[in-house]
């Protein structure tokens, strides 16, 4: 009596399990950056361990080596990974049909909202300042944004939403201060009854600081 017989699924078959495996260990590497930068944003380069690391992303320091050599390697993800999300963003809001001064400054509410809302942003960002990176914008974050400001900046003076007569490397610096700096405001600053209290937003900030730069900046009218 001839026997059927059973035929391997795709999972099963030689390449379908080099596919699976390959899964696996993605799934595990971007695991291994989600928990880096919780650790990095909470402690820093310099306190975090990789102990922390690997306790958070639940899986052994095994794993952890076979994906990253060293807590440097780790950290570069990290950067790698913050400038690719904030990249991203940034490149689809040149795609508006918008004044370019009006796309600068909604660049510079979404930067906020990401440094306010994403882990591995925030700590990349923070990865940047603490230990030497190249000048490379996959992996430092703020010359990555300062070049993204220049570009649509210069945009806003050929389309004349600029104001002539600024200059678009002090107006883009200007700009990305405003950013990192009012991600700091809402923790620190004291509050009065002309100021924000330190429990409001960062974009609340920004949007204050906008509007009293704005004239200097351009003659289009606040949306």
């Amino acid at each position: 009596m001839r026997q059927d017989k059973r035929q391997p699924n795709d999972k099963e078959r030689p390449g379908g399990l080099v596919v699976v495996r390959q899964e696996r260990s993605e799934r595990t590497r971007r695991n291994l950056i989600r928990a880096a930068s919780a650790v990095f944003d909470r402690s820093g380069y310099e306190r975090a361990t990789l102990s922390a690391i690997s306790a958070r992303a639940q899986v052994t320091k095994g794993a952890l080596f076979f994906h990253f050599a060293a807590k440097s390697d780790l950290a570069r993800a990290v950067q790698a990974e913050a400038c690719a999300v904030s990249g991203d963003a940034l490149v689809k809001l040149t795609r508006l049909e918008a004044p370019a001064f009006e796309i600068a400054t909604a660049m510079a509410h979404t930067l906020v909202s990401l440094l306010e809302t994403d882990t591995t942003v925030r700590a990349g960002a923070r990865l940047a300042q603490e230990i030497r990176t190249p000048d490379d914008p996959s992996l430092h974050c703020h010359r990555n944004w300062l070049g993204a400001l220049n570009a649509i900046l210069a945009r806003a003076r050929d389309d004349g939403s600029l104001l002539p007569g600024v200059d678009v490397g002090t107006a883009a610096a200007l700009m990305l201060s405003m950013i990192t700096g009012t991600t700091a405001l809402p923790r620190t600053a004291p509050a009065t009854p002309r100021r924000p209290s330190p429990q409001q937003s960062g974009d609340l900030w920004l949007t204050r600081m906008l509007h009293l730069t704005r004239p200097s900046l351009s003659n289009l009218p606040a949306g």
